[in-house]
């Protein structure tokens, strides 16, 4: 131990706040006398003869002070041996008595001087969001004296955590600094002010307001004696979890963050000659994938890069890891009895590889990736270590967890920033194209094009449910609803004329008076146009010129608002009651069909994609190229077209059945196309959807645009009826397929016993299309499990 003057804490801008402050061994007197008066064991007489050894010194040196403070060193022996258990070793500990507060040390241990000469300590981690600096440290000392003078306890303690890189290791040391004030009394210039403890506490976060306690008791008016036991505890592995933490919660979204987190391993592991690398397993259709873009340092991307191994090699060692995870340790000195592995570790040595370790890492109970261990030079890679660096397990399976949430996150932002929302059917796909893409992205360089996606070979079926005259029962509604928005605006006018008559009254009353006479149901759509411009733009200018000039005309025009609010205003009614029977139509199709799809995914994968409008409009396509990993059979199809067919009765009787809660009573007609070719999709980007490919197979949209609106051959009668379903083909064979379909239909009671075999008019382009038509049985139904 030694007794010398030493400034611990002199770092710029990080100064303890000045005060005034006095070395004295009174405080530390006091607490001895006090305890020899109660004490009743052999303590009493260890400390009558310390009190004893003080009567002596100040006898000879007098009171102390920083020039005679170096005489003092007998006694500091003393402190020490009372105020720590006599079998710790005191070489072995960082321990020191300074001046209050701390700022100045004055006698320690050898190992405590060391320390502090070895280096000028440096503020807390530079990576820490929060490094304490003058004002924490002025908050501590407020923290202190407020316990002191007024008993108010802080709500959380700050500490002094003090880094600097070891000479040997080359890497960063933490030291937890301890300040113990036991020994300090805090004396108050003139009167102790008197604290309002309700205003210097906020009590949502329970912590102390030090801008109103500096206010109401500054510094100057008090002063520190007696001197603080310092402690030094050496946390530099807690600190390094700290880092990997604190990367954790900030997120790694750059190389030098993850160059962080490789530091902080280096630290717990103690060597900056062992090296690392995270591996996060990143899956691409149940497929482990790697991506090395940030990830160079791994030996695994090294083995790729130099030709060492294929990748079908190592994927075959990774698959057995995976399946069986186990923490692989290589060195010189060992030899894997796995065949397989030796070879890998072969492989490794080629690469001037020492020691290599491969550790699994779980995140609820989930694998979710390794890290590398390994050194190029003779450094001790055992147990220890390895166990050191098992301690960041869990810190590290989050960070490697929240880089596959990332992965999948980007690889989802690409398909909906290049294709649209997929279905589980297709997502393999462009799985693998946002994949592609994301691996050829690099910085200053054009972004890469995405590569066709394309589905061939597939059968498609489509289908369609119609509000039958929706357009004429819209242009209805409007009709009749704009006669009564130009009837009660008729009235408004004429009353507010009453009030102040202007001449463009006169206008206006004059055309609300004409397009009553003029408005008629078939003229809606070009009228329309005119009549609205004049309700949104020259009414307002009226209603508001009124609004600010008269008052007698406020009850006039709130009246007037109120009938014309788009929701609950009379001038919509039509209108509302119309568009909230075609959604409650809607609503129950689409109920339907979600519940259709899923009974069709679970058979054989297939991609169904519905359009709304007036009614819903559907495609399915079904194949091989759709599901390449389950053989494809044309029982699918055979399937798919009879859950179709049993699809479409159960929608018309469930449209049927909605026309007690109509307000507005509409009728559906069912639709379905039969195809029978096999046609090509592909994937539009710039329309984010799929469509067909190839001359040929654009004569299948042509055909689904227009059969809508067919009629029967030689008459005006459109093939469509309510309460009907209408299947339209081409050959022989599929019109056979639908005669057995709906023969059972008819026999389980679905469908009545009326089916109509139809010739239809040519379409532009189109010839030789047939149809089936039969009716849906409301008052009996029977699904199809």
């Amino acid at each position: 131990m030694q007794s010398a003057l030493f400034d611990i804490i002199n770092e710029d801008g990080g100064q303890f706040p000045e005060i005034e402050t006095k070395f004295s061994f009174e405080p530390f007197l006091n607490y001895l006398k006090e305890r020899t008066r109660n004490e009743i064991s052999i303590k009493k007489n260890f400390f009558e003869n310390v009190l004893h050894e003080f009567k002596l010194i100040f006898e000879v040196h007098g009171t102390v002070n920083e020039e005679n403070i170096v005489h003092f060193e007998p006694v500091f022996r003393l402190i020490h041996a009372s105020l720590n258990p006599p079998l710790v070793e005191e070489e072995e500990a960082y321990w020191a008595i300074g001046f209050p507060i701390g700022q100045k040390i004055c006698f320690g241990t050898d190992k405590f001087y060391e320390l502090q000469k070895q280096h000028v300590c440096q503020d807390q981690l530079r990576i820490s969001q929060n490094p304490l600096d003058s004002s924490d440290k002025t908050n501590m000392l407020y923290a202190f004296i407020l316990e002191r003078l007024y008993g108010i306890n802080p709500a959380k303690h700050l500490e002094l955590i003090h880094s600097f890189e070891d000479a040997t290791s080359g890497l960063q040391k933490y030291y937890r600094i301890h300040i113990d004030h036991s020994f300090v009394d805090v004396n108050v210039t003139g009167e102790l002010p008197i604290i309002d403890r309700s205003k210097i506490r906020d009590e949502f976060s329970k912590t102390l307001n030090f801008e109103i306690i500096k206010s109401i008791l500054p510094l100057d008016q008090i002063r520190l004696d007696g001197f603080s036991i310092l402690t030094v505890t050496d946390v530099t592995a807690q600190q390094a979890l700290e880092n990997i933490k604190n990367m954790i919660i900030r997120g790694v979204e750059n190389s030098d963050s993850y160059g962080h987190v490789i530091q902080a391993l280096k630290i717990l592991a103690g060597s900056a000659d062992i090296e690392f690398s995270l591996l996060p397993f990143l899956r691409l259709n149940a497929q482990v994938v790697f991506d090395f873009k940030n990830k160079k340092n791994s030996i695994i991307y090294s083995l790729f890069q130099n030709n060492k191994m294929s990748e079908d090699h190592i994927q075959e060692i990774l698959d057995q890891f995976i399946k069986q995870p186990q923490i692989l340790v290589f060195s010189n000195d060992q030899s894997p009895e796995d065949k397989n592995i030796q070879f890998f570790w072969d492989k490794l040595k080629e690469l001037d590889v020492v020691n290599y370790a491969l550790i699994p890492i779980a995140h609820n109970k989930e694998l979710v990736g390794v890290i590398e261990v390994f050194t190029k030079k003779k450094v001790v890679l055992d147990e220890q270590v390895l166990a050191r660096i098992f301690s960041a397990s869990t810190l590290l399976a989050q960070l490697l967890k929240d880089e596959i949430v990332d992965f999948e996150t980007k690889i989802n932002e690409v398909i909906k920033d290049k294709f649209t929302s997929l279905q589980s059917a297709v997502q393999w796909k462009f799985n693998k194209e946002a994949w592609t893409y994301l691996q050829q992205l690099e910085e200053g360089k054009p972004r890469p094009i995405i590569g066709d996606i394309k589905f061939e070979q597939v059968y498609p079926l489509y289908g369609a449910v119609d509000i039958r005259n929706s357009t004429i029962e819209r242009n209805k509604a409007v009709y009749q609803d704009m006669v009564v928005h130009l009837e009660l605006l008729e009235k408004l006018l004429v009353r507010l004329k009453d009030l102040h008559s202007i001449v463009i009254l006169d206008e206006m009353i004059f055309n609300c008076r004409r397009w009553l006479q003029e408005i008629n149901e078939e003229m809606m759509d070009s009228f329309q146009i005119q009549v609205n411009e004049f309700f949104n733009q020259n009414v307002p200018e009226v209603l508001t010129y009124f609004t600010e000039y008269s008052k007698e005309a406020h009850t006039l025009i709130n009246g007037y608002e109120k009938a014309v609010h788009p929701i609950e205003g009379i001038v919509y009614k039509n209108r509302n009651i119309l568009e909230n029977s075609i959604q409650l139509i809607n609503s129950g199709i689409s109920g339907y069909l979600e519940l259709f799809d899923k009974e069709l995914q679970s058979s054989y994968p297939c991609y169904f994609e519905k359009f709304r409008s007036d009614g819903v409009e559907y495609d399915i396509y079904i194949g091989q190229s759709i599901a390449p990993n389950k053989k494809f059979n044309e029982i699918y199809l055979k399937n798919i077209r009879l859950w179709q067919l049993t699809s479409m009765a159960a929608i018309g009787k469930i449209t049927h059945s909605l026309l007690e809660q109509m307000g507005k009573h509409l009728l559906t007609t069912q639709l379905i196309f039969v195809n029978a070719n096999l046609i090509d999709i592909n994937f539009r980007t710039d329309e984010h959807r799929f469509d067909v490919e190839g001359s040929y197979n654009i004569r299948y949209q042509i055909i689904k645009r227009r059969i809508d609106k067919v009629t029967l051959k030689g008459t005006s009668e459109r093939l469509t009826q309510p309460g009907k379903i209408a299947i339209v083909y081409f050959t022989k064979n599929d019109e056979k397929e639908y005669l057995g379909y709906i023969q059972y239909l008819q026999k389980n009671g679905t469908l009545l016993d009326d089916l109509e075999e139809l010739e239809l008019e040519e379409l532009q382009g189109v010839k030789g299309l047939q149809a089936l038509r039969v009716g849906i049985n409301f008052t009996s139904y029977e699904a199809i499990d």
